[in-house]
């Protein structure tokens, strides 16, 4: 009987400890503007003795202990590429010193001598169980042709705290890459993406693992990502295929988690 009671408790506490502790959910605004300023003794670049360099950000982030401390380094990295600080703000502090080298930090400059940016943006939305950040970056170095511009997702399980990734939902991700390549050309939705692929992303059988994916809040579709350059040219934009799940679930298995996530009727 002892074995029996010691036994139950241990499965109780392994249970307990594979939770997160289901805190409230919140966010807080992180937000702050940095000039830098290069000056030459000739002129450098358009025929501009000085460069301006100016680093903005404005981030809905989690409040401590909402989410599990893996799911904020994978955060960081996303706005960061730096996903060893011990915090939000020493990232912050690193990216954006350690990003910007040889220059001279400023209150402001002139801006009429022209300047590059980079500015980082993060928005959050959630329903019962489920919470995604939006991690958008912008940035136009002075005299380049255009600027480059991002979009990743990051989504939560508000249950574990944890992040979702595609090994969550699919069995199999090479199948699930081949279910791309058939949905781009088998769903209407997902024609312009079709019009738009380079040459050696046309008729492939498989297409390349995405980036990033997000799950629209009705449940019933995965949207996967591919940025700038990756399988389209840049006028042509990020390219987002959707995936219904009901559809998805004829073409990959979708795990216990996934079939549990998006509910009856999404498999066959």
């Amino acid at each position: 009987m002892k074995k029996q009671i010691f036994f139950l408790a241990l499965c109780l506490a392994l249970l307990a400890g594979c939770r997160h502790d289901n805190k409230e959910f919140k966010t807080h605004t992180l937000s702050g503007e940095k000039c830098w300023l290069q000056i030459f003794d000739e002129p450098y670049v358009l025929e501009l003795d000085t460069i301006g360099v100016k680093v903005t950000y404005t981030l809905q982030w989690p409040d401590k202990g909402v989410i599990s401390p893996a799911a904020e380094r994978e955060m960081m990295y996303l706005c960061f590429a730096d996903s060893n600080k011990v915090n939000v703000e020493s990232a912050i502090q690193g990216w954006i010193v350690d990003d910007i080298n040889d220059l001279q930090p400023v209150e402001s400059f002139n801006e009429e001598n022209g300047f590059s940016y980079l500015d980082i943006k993060s928005t959050c939305r959630k329903d019962s169980t489920l919470a995604t950040f939006i991690i958008q970056t912008e940035g136009f170095p002075l005299g380049a042709a255009h600027g480059m511009h991002s979009t990743n997702f990051l989504t939560v399980d508000l249950e574990t705290g944890n992040t979702i990734h595609f090994t969550d939902l699919v069995a199999d991700t090479n199948l699930l890459c081949e279910a791309i390549a058939h949905a781009i050309y088998d769903l209407e939705v997902n024609k312009e993406v079709q019009e738009c692929l380079f040459d050696e992303f046309r008729d492939v059988e498989r297409m390349p693992m995405p980036e990033d994916f997000f799950i629209d809040s009705t449940r019933s579709t995965i949207v996967v990502n591919y940025g700038l350059y990756h399988i389209a040219p840049y006028a042509c934009g990020i390219q987002s295929i959707v995936l219904p799940i009901f559809w998805l679930s004829k073409h990959v298995d979708l795990t216990p988690y996934a079939k549990r996530l998006f509910g009856p009727g999404s498999t066959l």
